[in-house]
């Protein structure tokens, strides 16, 4: 039962909670749509914030339209002719190849920077001249078809240390994309892949002692009429090559260019086999280069003791097994006279090691087995 009092105390009662207010079931809450901002308490956006965005956005527009107009009123013509003539191309970066060192560190294979006929600039491969180019080998250049497109994209070596470690020295090329209008003016480029150095590559070589040797070989072949020589030098404690030099030879820059015909076609006919690396590819009889061999195996297996002296008359006849009234004869270059094993070397005895060799008039020889 609820009392009334008076005028004062029913306006107080109207500012009550009621216990019903208070102790509210979870099933009595309001059914409000949270994602549609029911139930909750909204304040509406100040008018300077509407103003500024709206100002922002008006700007915008007006820079927008001006930089529209710019380039569709004033400078259309001139854009829509470049992009009706203007053409992306791929252009190859060719990569730099590595540089080939003698042992000293002096360059025996670079590249140079050198202007072709057209005006444009272009890497080519320099030697080191004088008794190099049969061991550097020479390299073939990239190369375009008629409609101006690369069909070799590689320098390529072709003979000599430039074949051979190709893989190591060639790098690895890379592109840019350019943009060049109709009368092959570019307008823009950009690099995509960078191309990659190739490797340099160090030797064994001695360039100043092989400079020496091929130019003696040389004069002494041209004084003695001589088809050609070659010579080489090894460490041999380690096997290293220090010399290899072979003439006559060609010149690499030639042949990689390949533009000279005349001078190439001199060295096809040539009858003294400018191509020959005679240290590797020549074919001889091995002479007199067996004689320290046959000394040494004298020695190890103590056939002759290496004072003792064999007469060297021109020639030595051996009697035929099978006709013994016929016998065989073998020449020496001259006749020695009385010489031992150190004589016999230096003046190159035929005879002397012939007779280690077989045996000979109560000398024992090597024989075959040994």
């Amino acid at each position: 039962m609820i009392t009334k009092f008076g005028k004062k105390n029913k306006l107080k009662s109207s500012f009550m909670v009621e216990p019903d207010e208070i102790f509210l079931d979870s099933q009595n809450l309001q059914k409000f749509d949270r994602q549609q901002f029911e139930g909750r308490i909204e304040k509406t956006i100040p008018k300077q914030t509407i103003l500024f965005v709206g100002v922002f956005f008006v700007l915008f527009a007006v820079v927008f339209s001006v930089r529209l107009g710019y380039l569709q009123i004033e400078k259309g013509e001139a854009y829509f002719t470049r992009s009706e003539n203007n053409t992306l191309d791929k252009v190859l970066i060719f990569a730099d190849r590595g540089i080939i060192y003698d042992r000293n560190g002096k360059e025996l294979a670079w590249n140079k920077i050198v202007e072709n006929p057209e005006g444009e600039s272009m890497e080519i491969r320099s030697y080191l001249k004088n008794g190099f180019s049969h061991v550097l080998g020479y390299v073939s250049y990239p190369a375009k078809d008629k409609s101006d497109k690369y069909w070799q994209t590689d320098f390529i070596g072709k003979d000599g240390l430039e074949k051979q470690y190709n893989d190591r020295i060639k790098g690895e090329n890379g592109y840019k994309i350019v943009e060049i209008d109709a009368r092959g003016e570019i307008h823009g480029e950009n690099i995509i892949n960078a191309p990659k150095r190739g490797v340099d590559l160090g030797t064994s070589l001695d360039a100043r002692l092989q400079e020496r040797l091929f130019s003696v070989i040389k004069s002494t072949a041209e004084k003695g009429g001589f088809t050609g020589g070659a010579g080489m030098m090894m460490d041999i404690n380690n096997g290293e090559i220090i010399i290899s030099t072979s003439f006559p030879e060609y010149n690499s820059e030639i042949l990689s260019l390949g533009k000279d015909a005349a001078i190439i076609n001199s060295y096809l006919t040539d009858k003294k086999k400018v191509f020959l690396n005679r240290n590797t590819s020549g074919l001889y009889s091995p002479g007199s280069i067996i004689k320290p061999f046959f000394a040494l195996g004298a020695l190890a297996e103590q056939v002759i003791d290496p004072l003792k002296e064999i007469l060297s008359i021109g020639s030595i006849s051996i009697p035929n097994p099978y006709y013994p009234d016929q016998k065989t004869v073998f020449r020496d270059w001259k006749a020695h006279g009385w010489t031992n094993m150190q004589e016999a070397i230096a003046v190159s005895s035929d005879v002397y090691f012939y007779t280690i060799g077989g045996g000979y008039e109560g000398q024992r020889g090597l024989g075959i087995v040994k």
